[in-house]
This record gives structure tokens, sequence and C-alpha cells, in this order.
């Protein structure tokens, strides 16, 4: 997999590009991961597409927003249409990881000319939040802004100590953890850092309730298909069974492995993502 670099607006869009077909397929990962998280999918594999996997603005090697920006939702999917418009194509394919995947949808229903297919993966609809509760999300994510100011960042003395704290919040094996964590992770002077911006855990100052959640969901006409993991996430499960009944058209299938299925049944992901755009009738 190479390198590629794409200037949008004022960020520096960094990934992992492989493949040379004519299809496009942008690959979205999930929230404080990178491109990396499709490594194990695609390095041993011979796509019929170009795939270009994205580190998202605060992620791996792409630039950050800046000080007086935070990190709303809704401005991935502006982010996801300046890439498209910078590659000069004029349809794509996504296949989005968690949050990857609630992006993926969310841009395919707003720009339905742009998409050929989605494939979700251990992610659909969005996280959303009761209208009543508005005002209590605001607040919070006020109040949480200001402590991180406060906050210097962390400097850890080995790789080895950042593998361990994300250890603790997975369930990938240590050497997938390396593979994810070493883009996130930079030198510096006493040890190592991570290159994610820590205003990425910030709480959101606004999300869609569920009824703006249905609205953007039925907006989508794309075929669409989501692989969940047998170990994943139980929000997945519980935003299917909520959600399933609105889209138009949706495949669903099941593999080993937890929230990063992608990651650990990597090649059988990859066998149903491919069959999917062939049999989608969208390549």
């Amino acid at each position: 997999m190479q390198p590629f670099n794409i200037k949008t607006n004022n960020l520096n869009i960094h990934g992992l590009k492989t493949g040379c077909g004519d299809e496009i397929v942008i690959a979205l990962h999930g929230w404080l991961d990178n491109s990396s998280s499709f490594v194990p999918m695609l390095v041993n594999a011979q796509p019929e597409q170009t795939w270009y996997c994205v580190d998202f603005a605060g992620h791996g090697l792409s630039s950050w927003r800046s000080d007086d920006a935070h990190y709303y939702f809704v401005d991935y999917i502006d982010d996801i249409y300046q890439l498209i418009n910078a590659l000069g194509v004029k349809k794509v394919h996504l296949v989005g990881h968690s949050m990857g995947a609630m992006v993926a949808g969310l841009f395919a229903s707003c720009f339905n000319s742009y998409v050929k297919s989605v494939t979700f993966i251990e992610g659909i609809g969005c996280i959303t939040t009761p209208s009543e509760s508005v005002c209590e999300q605001l607040k919070s994510a006020v109040l949480n802004r200001s402590r991180l100011k406060s906050k210097k960042p962390r400097i850890y003395k080995s790789k080895e100590l950042i593998y361990e704290a994300r250890s603790l919040t997975t369930d990938l094996n240590n050497e997938l953890i390396a593979l994810l964590m070493d883009r996130n992770i930079k030198s510096v002077s006493g040890g190592f850092k991570l290159t994610t911006d820590p205003k990425l855990k910030n709480h959101s100052g606004f999300r869609f309730d569920e009824a703006q959640c249905i609205g953007a969901i039925k907006d989508l006409s794309a075929p669409c298909q989501l692989i969940l993991g047998n170990e994943g996430y139980s929000f997945v499960k519980q935003n299917l069974a909520k959600y399933v009944s609105y889209y138009n058209n949706l495949n669903v299938f099941h593999v080993d492995g937890g929230h990063h299925c992608h990651m650990q049944s990597s090649e059988l992901c990859f066998e149903h993502i491919n069959a999917f755009m062939v049999q989608s009738g969208a390549c």
C-alpha cells in the first residue's frame, strides 16, 4: 500500500492507496483509528478497484482542524465531498468502519449521485441525542472543552505504553494494536506522543435526534450492506434493530471478531465487500 496526500480546503488529507482499477473505493475508519485499520484487508489482496483509505482530519497523519474549530460529525461529510472532487471522480464506493460507517451513510444520503454502493462495518445509523436533551448536550460539550484546554499532552516513555493503554479499550491482539497505533504515534523529545488531535475527545455539541436520523436513512438509495462482528458492539446491533426497516435495501452479514472484525476476519470481510460491489451491479 502506498501513501497519498491530497490538499482539500485548508487540510492535508493523508492515507494509504492500493489497486489501480477505474472503480474508486473510499475507505473511512473509526474514531481515534486511522487508515491502517484497512491494511489487514488489503495488504495481501489484489483489488480490482483503486482504494483510498483515508485518515480523517485530526487522525493519523492528516491535518488537525484549526484551533478555533471542532470536530462536528457533519464536517466529515464536507471533508469527503471535498476529497471526491479533488480526486476528480464522479462516483465512488464507500466502505466505512464504526464512525466511518456513519459518515459514509450520511454522505450517501446527501449525495446519492456520487455513490455507487455503501458497505458499513460495525456501524449504522447515527449516534443520536433526544431533542429534549439538546441543552444538556451542548452544556456538557462546552464544559468538556474548558477542561481539555487545561490538560497538557501526555508524553509516553515507549510505544509499548501506548499499546497497553489501547489494549484496555479493544479486543485486538498486540500485533493489530501496534499496526493501528503506529500511525497515531510520533517521536518527540522524551519519548512518544499521539498524533491525534486531543479535541477529538471533546463531547459533541450537537447531534441529530432519532427522527432526523430516520429522515436521512430514507434518502439513501445506493445499495448497502452491513458487516457485523459476532462479538461486536451491542449498540451497533441495537441501531440495526431500530433503523433496519427504513433502509431501501440492506444486506447484513456476520463474521467472526469484535468491533474491528475487518482486521480480525480480514480476508472474509474483503470477499464480502468485493462481491457486494460486483453483485449489486455497481461495478
